[in-house]
């Protein structure tokens, strides 16, 4: 008997998870990049080498990341342990790539930086939500993340930097041992 992967189930955690990347790939295309917002991960790495290297853009240079990533995961992780994420990977990159092509943006929207700042962070903020709430990851550097949790000793919590770095400092302030793991993972 085969097995229905088209269900109502299935269907709404697809949706979620792309709502959810768009949502991210918004925030990193409309607010981040015009304002060279470079705040960790592989957009920020991103953006800063579309800086450095001005014919590329950002959604390019989260191409190449996120595919190193990718092969680092696959190699060090397995196929089967990679899930969604490498869908979520290219898909991000795909949805950044999109944003840059159907409205590209030499300058920020608006002269308020300030305003600017609040969309880069909740626009991502949201879809990351939003792609964990149904258990998927959006790729990059969680994949670095992942790498390190499997090593013995290693928690998840102490890989905070590398998934979340622009929340480390908040987290390490409030509680030392930074037992933030399930807010960013």
């Amino acid at each position: 008997m085969k097995k229905n992967i088209f269900t109502k189930d299935n269907l709404m955690f697809f949706i979620i998870l792309n709502l959810g990347l768009i949502f991210t790939a918004v925030g990193i295309a409309i607010f981040k990049t015009p304002n060279h917002f470079a705040f960790g991960g592989t957009s920020g790495l991103s953006i800063i080498l579309s800086t450095l290297f001005p014919k590329w853009n950002v959604g390019a240079f989260m191409w190449i990341v996120n595919a190193a990533l990718v092969v680092l995961g696959f190699f060090f992780l397995g196929i089967r342990s990679m899930g969604w994420t490498v869908y979520s990977s290219f898909a991000l990159s795909f949805y950044v790539s999109a944003c840059e092509a159907i409205y590209p943006l030499s300058s920020p929207l608006t002269h308020d930086v300030f305003l600017e700042l609040c969309f880069a962070v909740i626009l991502p903020a949201v879809g990351a939500a939003m792609v964990f709430n149904v258990g998927a990851s959006t790729g990059g550097t969680d994949i670095v993340a992942m790498i390190l949790h499997k090593r013995p000793g290693n928690r998840t919590d102490r890989c905070l930097p590398l998934r979340c770095p622009d929340r480390t400092l908040l987290y390490s302030w409030n509680d030392p041992e930074m037992h933030c793991s399930r807010q960013c993972y």
